[in-house]
């Protein structure tokens, strides 16, 4: 028969087991609740996260300001020392991923060698990590690079010290729009909790970035409109000023052919008076002088349209300089300007076409003397050496670069009112130029406001053939 002392024990024992079943129930439910406040927190984090990247992403005005904020933030939540975007570029085979340059790396972190080769490098579909984020479209973790066989950039992560990776896409739709990449200094286990939160700022930052895409189009067809409009204007405005600039070019020298030939037929000084020799000289001169005009026009109508051509034959460089000094030593004479000239070799013989080759020469030699202001001098250079060079260098009113790419265009005039000073289709530099790549040359200017201009002709050495000796 159980004694009073043993049923005390086994009351005892019983009162015990039953403290330890409600300690125990008390420290689940005390486990249970904590796991609860750190779940509720944790999700309150990653509500944050997303709000302020939203946030953020649309007062951003641009797509690389909203990969700068989201990669410091998912950095900064997650812990990951470094962190990094692409932008994919082409598509089907040709499909890539390059880097945009835009980076975060917390205090201390150095990336002087990993840093080059990642933004020259670009990844294909499946090639190292963020190569298999957009294979995929689906966030990834390496735990530790150095034991990855997949990561072209290997050497230089070891010299890093960058061990956990991790990257994921950023969609529109089930297109892949960006990726991001992250790492740390430490290995780093997957995180399945994360990379599902990975994969929602993902969805959230396509949905930002293809409306930033869309706004920059936009933006783009209207600058496009903009400048199209702009220049619509220019070439209504450049029309205007030619029509303007050829008829007082025409009327002058009409004027002059209608008068005088009226002169000439009604023998307002009677027959066979000599002053008709004079007034013959002048309607020649103006018939010629509208010539050139019309001619000048045609031929830069040809330019427009690919077929100017050159007659080749044999040119002497030397009878051509020849030619032309003495029709421009006339011109500089009266206008007050020392013209010089400098042949610093024995000129060869050029395949060309004798009247284009004067033409390109006389171009440019009355140019400089009829922008050069009187006391002021023009020297023309030639020398043959690799090829032939021919430079004529004034010190004229000279031009701006802006005035320089005006006055080769056609019809372009630096100095545009009606009354200037110095007359012109605004064709010869144009021409000239056309006319010196047509041999395969290249015309070259320098200039300087006030202080004068310096045009360079190059004609290639395969052009040229040796002139012959004297008397031969």
């Amino acid at each position: 028969m159980p004694t009073p002392e043993h049923e005390l024990n086994v009351e005892i024992e019983r009162l015990r087991r039953r403290l330890e079943r409600e300690r125990a129930t008390r420290l689940q439910a005390e486990t249970i609740a904590e796991k609860g406040l750190r779940d509720l927190y944790e999700r309150q984090r990653q509500l944050g996260l997303l709000e302020r990247i939203a946030t953020a992403a649309n007062q951003s005005a641009s797509v690389g300001d909203v990969l700068q904020f989201a990669l410091a933030e998912i950095c900064e939540f997650a812990e990951w020392d470094v962190g990094h975007s692409y932008l994919p570029t082409g598509a089907g085979d040709s499909l890539r991923l390059q880097s945009t340059r835009i980076w975060y790396a917390a205090e201390g972190v150095s990336l002087d060698s990993f840093r080059p080769i990642t933004e020259i490098m670009e990844f294909a579909p499946g090639i190292g990590l963020p190569g298999r984020a957009l294979a995929t479209g689906k966030p990834l973790s390496i735990n530790d690079v150095t034991e990855d066989d997949n990561f072209p950039r290997l050497a230089f992560a070891r010299a890093t010290g960058i061990k956990g990776a991790s990257a994921f896409p950023v969609l529109s739709g089930s297109e892949v729009v960006a990726v991001l990449e992250f790492f740390t200094r430490v290995p780093r286990a997957p995180d399945a909790a994360l990379l599902d939160l990975l994969s929602q700022v993902g969805l959230q930052l396509g949905r930002v970035i293809e409306r930033k895409r869309a706004e920059d189009r936009l933006r783009e067809q209207a600058e496009h409109l903009a400048r199209a409009r702009d220049e619509a204007r220019a070439a209504d405005r450049a029309k205007s000023a030619f029509l303007a600039n050829m008829s007082h070019e025409l009327r002058t020298p009409l004027n002059a052919i209608i008068g005088l030939s009226e002169v000439i037929r009604d023998e307002l000084f009677g027959v066979y008076s000599p002053k008709y020799k004079g007034y013959a000289g002048d309607i020649n001169e103006s018939g010629l002088h509208l010539k050139k005009v019309l001619n000048d026009i045609l031929d830069i109508s040809k330019v427009e349209v690919g077929r100017l051509e050159l007659r080749e034959e044999l040119v002497s460089i030397e009878e051509a300089i020849e030619a032309c000094q003495r029709i421009i030593a006339a011109m500089a004479e009266a206008a007050g300007i020392l013209l010089s000239f400098h042949v610093l070799d024995a000129l060869p013989i050029i395949r060309s076409e004798q009247v284009r080759f004067k033409q390109i020469l006389l171009n440019l030699m009355s140019n400089a003397v009829k922008f050069t202001p009187r006391g002021g001098k023009v020297d023309v250079f030639i020398e043959a050496g690799d090829g032939v060079l021919i430079c004529v260098e004034d010190t004229g009113i000279g031009m701006s670069p802006d005035d320089i790419v005006v006055a080769l265009e056609p019809f372009g005039q630096v100095d545009r009112a009606l009354n200037r000073r110095h007359e012109g289709t605004g064709l010869g530099l144009p021409l000239t130029k056309a006319l010196v790549e047509l041999h395969g040359g290249r015309l070259d200017i320098e200039s300087v406001p006030e202080k004068g201009t310096k045009v360079s002709l190059r004609f290639p050495p395969e052009r040229l053939f040796a002139a012959p000796p004297i008397g031969s």
